[in-house]
């Protein structure tokens, strides 16, 4: 089953709504407007030679779905053992060329709302900032930054 469009007009990278991940030892911010699912970790098929981000391929709907591995993403260091590992199926890639993308995460933590004054830094790619949630410090991804790599 194919998934939904995004909705058009979404807010800019860094603002608005965000679902935190833990991905090894770092907390992670996803825009919630590009999350579709989060479900269980899914059980997923490695591809010999593939790029080290790139766990392999799930089936989601029938379909192929890649699945990346967060934490190697964002350079995460080496966290505890997960005990509920996670897949968030999430739009990725530019807004004219979105395409859907699983993200291997070790928690979906909670939903928590990001003002774009709060975030800092960031490197023009995927990290699009850092931001402090609970006295804790969160990278802000940019999903839109996934298909401009490489």
């Amino acid at each position: 089953m194919p998934l939904p469009s995004p909705p058009s007009g979404s807010a800019p990278p860094g603002s608005g709504s965000h679902l935190l991940v833990r991905a090894g030892d770092t907390i992670c911010a996803l825009p919630l407007h590009a999350v579709r699912r989060v479900m269980r970790a899914l059980p997923i098929q490695p591809l010999p030679g593939a790029a080290a981000e790139l766990r392999g391929l799930a089936e989601f709907g029938g379909e192929p779905l890649p699945v990346l591995d967060l934490a190697r993403l964002v350079a995460a260091p080496p966290g505890a053992n997960p005990t509920f590992p996670v897949t968030i199926v999430a739009w990725a890639g530019p807004s004219a060329a979105r395409e859907p993308v699983g993200l291997a995460a070790d928690a979906a933590l909670e939903v928590v709302e990001l003002p774009a004054a709060s975030i800092v830094g960031g490197d023009g790619g995927l990290i699009a900032g850092e931001a402090s949630v609970a006295d804790e410090v969160v990278r802000v991804l940019d999903l839109e930054a996934l298909g401009r790599r490489g």
